[in-house]
């Protein structure tokens, strides 16, 4: 990590580095956030609900056991795997074409498992206890989740939300069949239908097909894709810490009160 952080520092000093030339990364650094936002808000409500029938409103049996096997082996999956059912359910079979959209359907297949597993997690943190005294209150079943259960598991589930995050960033074989390896002419649009490269698949396309034929030298390509390294690490790092970081605060928050 040292090294790459070192051998990405060239590119890091260099103001082209963050503009739109071919050099630059601010395109891949704009639809690496985009598609992140996207995905998360796609993928927190469907976690989260699945999460809250699971552990409040499911009964323990087959059916419960059938819902984690599957999400289990699901995330046993290879990336690339669901990379490819990605173009054909969705760019393919669903109509939206090599898009940021189909991209984030993809990317949320992948990181349903990790969403589910974290938030289900939060929720069982919850003693049984508040779950208790609130229905005895005379509240209903969804009342006492709504004001007891997810305000106490919301430490855990903003650091489950920030845990996923990390990985979204990270991801590049699922795009590469979704998203694509090139950006449009406008690329800085909320246009959500449009192909478009991440820092990720950027990165790839560096070391792998386009390495030689980017019109870039051999050097040049080189400090890019450690540059694109560097700022993929340093971004993660900050993720991690968000997550320990924000959880611990919010926990400290909701005790003190």
């Amino acid at each position: 990590m040292v090294y790459l952080l070192i051998q990405g520092a060239p590119a890091l000093l260099s103001l082209g580095f963050y503009g739109t030339g071919a050099t630059g990364i601010a395109a891949e650094l704009f639809n690496t956030f985009y598609i992140l936002i996207l995905t998360e808000v796609i993928l927190f409500p469907i976690s989260l609900g699945a999460a809250i029938y699971l552990i409040e409103y499911a009964q323990r049996g087959p059916l419960v056991t059938i819902i984690h096997f599957a999400a289990e082996t699901l995330a046993g999956v290879p990336s690339i795997v669901l990379g490819l059912f990605g173009f054909a359910a969705f760019a393919v079979y669903g109509g939206f074409g090599i898009s940021r959209l189909a991209g984030a359907l993809t990317l949320l297949c992948l990181n349903f498992p990790q969403a589910l597993r974290l938030f289900e997690a939060a929720l069982e943190s919850v003693p049984g206890d508040l779950r208790e005294g609130s229905l005895a209150l005379g509240a209903s079943k969804w009342h006492a989740i709504r004001t007891v259960v997810l305000p106490s598991a919301l430490p855990g589930l903003i650091t489950g939300l920030i845990l996923t995050a990390g990985k979204i960033t990270g991801e590049a074989a699922a795009l590469l069949f979704t998203m694509g390896l090139f950006n449009p002419v406008n690329v800085f649009t909320l246009n959500p239908l449009i192909a478009s490269d991440t820092l990720t698949t950027r990165l790839y396309f560096l070391k792998g097909p386009g390495a030689g034929s980017s019109g870039l030298s051999f050097s040049q390509e080189s400090i890019l894709a450690a540059g694109i390294a560097a700022v993929l690490i340093v971004i993660l790092l900050i993720i991690n810490i968000s997550a320990r970081s924000i959880g611990r605060l919010i926990e400290r928050r909701l005790t003190a009160a």
